[in-house]
């Protein structure tokens, strides 16, 4: 990850170095929840998947993906109280493209920053004065949009959020 931040921080890198080739999505993203346990039970978060097993493959580089996933898993899990919950569900939406969401029931984002929540070193007001560089999602936009692909936020203060990204169908 470090690496990929250091890319991002070139703010004249124009190109993610990607692999793709033909990944399972439902295997990738169980092992990063399971990678991700330990970290949700000390501060007692319900990690749940919603993974049905005729997901077809997609076309995407797997570390590149697994960074993403990681990514928004960790985010939720930073911004969801004790007792929350994290749920990350995969679904066939179209013949072409396969989408990812990962919601919580956490603080949520602010509407009038949702627009911006995925802009280089951009950070919500109540984050500024924490550790952070404010280009997590910022590179998660990248890697989704060199794999074809689009990434969004859904959203409602105090009530969570749900990030979804889409890749490609592998054919």
């Amino acid at each position: 990850m470090i690496i990929h931040l250091l890319e991002v921080s070139q703010e004249n890198q124009e190109k993610l170095d990607i692999h793709p080739q033909k990944v399972d999505l439902g295997p990738l993203c169980q092992e990063v929840m399971l990678k991700l346990e330990n970290a949700a039970k000390q501060k007692i978060q319900i990690l749940s998947m919603d993974i049905p097993p005729d997901i077809p493959s997609v076309h995407a580089d797997p570390d590149q993906v697994r960074q993403v996933v990681i990514n928004l898993v960790d985010n939720a899990m930073k911004y969801t109280p004790e007792a929350g919950t994290i749920c990350l569900s995969i679904v066939h939406r179209t013949t072409q493209a396969v989408q990812v969401t990962i919601c919580d029931n956490g603080f949520g984002i602010p509407i009038k920053d949702q627009k911006q929540i995925f802009d280089y070193r951009f950070r919500l007001a109540r984050d500024r004065e924490e550790d952070g560089y404010g280009i997590g999602l910022n590179l998660c936009k990248r890697i989704i949009q060199a794999h074809y692909g689009k990434i969004w936020v859904d959203s409602k203060t105090n009530r969570g959020s749900c990030f979804h990204f889409t890749l490609p169908v592998y054919r």
